[in-house]
């Protein structure tokens, strides 16, 4: 019983000398600690003058520490009265300017990706500027909706973006014809020289990997032929014409084969009313087998003229738009009036029809049996170089995103026809 008796007493007397300490340590006076006082105040003034980050966060710590220890006394109100109002404005600028460095190697990494053509990190990037600060990077936008068109003309294609690709494409095309601003019409070797020209190019990019990728012809032949309606190089591209050529040839050669079908339907034995109605329908299914024929033609033609004869780099797509055009005008004239490029130079002086506007049926005062072409469209073109690209001024350096410069640079293709 002592024992306990012993320690309950020791524990009596420890806790009356800790209540002790603490009085004595909470009835100290801070405002007398002056050495404290104008060590912390000098700490703030060596920390005023740097930038950096770590320097600033400091500077506001020991700012807040200084106004909750000493503002009060009458030793430290001076320098409290001139900490009080400036930190809310410190933390602002500290916030801004670890946003800036956030956002400048959200750049860098940007430009980087451009340069090493690491179009995964032009995606990431690419994809947090637009969200993070919207219409400040929409140049990148046009980045974002350009990298599919070459990679896909790769052989083999190179198809990873090209989701991205069309998304970001059509985006662009939404905002380029709302109006919205950019401060330049992409950036790099993604840069277009006016808001026409970057519709023209967003318009055969989506068209180009919905036809070729996606095989999703019918809508991809809709971009395409916008893309040769508008005020852009992508007017005076030959693949554009080509493909809408080939998109043509496809229905030649199955009207071709429909009307050798009914034609081969016909018997003898047939009554004359349905001997005659057989024929009627086979005499509307060449008129439209004809206007077919004279369309892809004409396409063909147009993508031929664009290619001149001295440019040995597309000497081999210009080769496969000749054939093409000689076994269509063989098949759609038996005795022709006059020679191909006759017809082709009337025929390409009219409006380029809309491949997907119904086809006007064409007929002969005396209709000849079709035949096949003997060929069938050649294998999906390249993307072709802008045209111009020869004489086109580069600029001295790429621009980047985020600067602008005052000349542009030429749309980058993979491929050019032939190769």
């Amino acid at each position: 019983m002592k024992t306990i008796f012993r320690f309950v007493g020791f524990g009596v007397v420890l806790a009356a000398f800790i209540a002790v300490g603490a009085v004595a340590g909470f009835a100290q006076d801070p405002c007398a600690n002056t050495d404290a006082i104008s060590a912390l105040g000098d700490k703030i003034r060596d920390l005023f003058p740097k930038k950096d980050i770590e320097s600033q966060k400091a500077k506001i710590n020991a700012s807040k520490e200084f106004m909750e220890k000493y503002a009060s006394c009458e030793t430290g109100k001076e320098m409290g009265d001139y900490l009080k109002p400036r930190i809310p404005t410190w933390e602002t600028a500290l916030k801004a300017a670890q946003e800036q460095v956030v956002k400048d190697a959200l750049v860098a990494k940007f430009n980087d990706g451009l340069k090493n053509k690491a179009w995964d990190d032009v995606y990431s990037s690419g994809k947090e500027l637009l969200d993070k600060y919207g219409d400040e990077f929409k140049a990148a936008e046009l980045v974002l909706g350009s990298i599919g068109l070459d990679e896909t003309a790769k052989t083999p294609p190179a198809t990873k973006w090209n989701d991205d690709t069309i998304r970001y494409a059509k985006l662009s095309i939404a905002d380029l014809e709302s109006g919205k601003t950019f401060s330049s019409y992409g950036v790099s070797q993604f840069k277009y020289k006016s808001k026409d020209d970057a519709l023209g190019w967003m318009n055969y990019t989506i068209g180009y990997i919905l036809y070729f990728d996606k095989k999703n012809k019918k809508d991809g032949i809709a971009y395409i032929y916008k893309a040769s309606q508008l005020n852009s190089d992508t007017k005076t591209n030959p693949v554009i014409f080509g493909t809408i050529g080939a998109y043509y040839y496809e229905d030649v050669r199955r009207l071709a084969g429909e009307v050798k079908t009914m034609i081969d339907a016909q018997d003898a034995k047939d009554t004359p009313e349905v001997a005659q109605q057989k024929v009627d329908a086979i005499k509307a299914k060449v008129g439209i087998l004809n206007g077919t024929t004279e369309r892809a033609l004409d396409a063909y033609a147009r993508a031929y003229k664009l290619i001149p004869a001295t440019d040995t780099a597309k000497a081999t797509y210009r080769a496969s738009l000749r054939t093409n055009m000689d076994n269509l005008y063989k098949a759609r004239f038996a005795k022709p009036e006059v020679p191909l490029d006759t017809w082709v130079a009337t025929a390409s002086a009219k409006p380029f029809p809309d491949p997907l506007s119904a086809v006007a049926p064409i007929n002969d005062p005396e209709p000849v049996a079709p035949t096949t072409p003997a060929t069938t469209p050649g294998t999906k073109p390249p993307v072709t170089t802008k045209p111009g690209t020869t004489t086109t001024t580069k600029p001295q350096s790429s621009s980047t995103l985020g600067k602008t410069t005052s000349s542009i640079a030429v749309k980058a293709s993979a491929k050019t026809p032939g190769h």
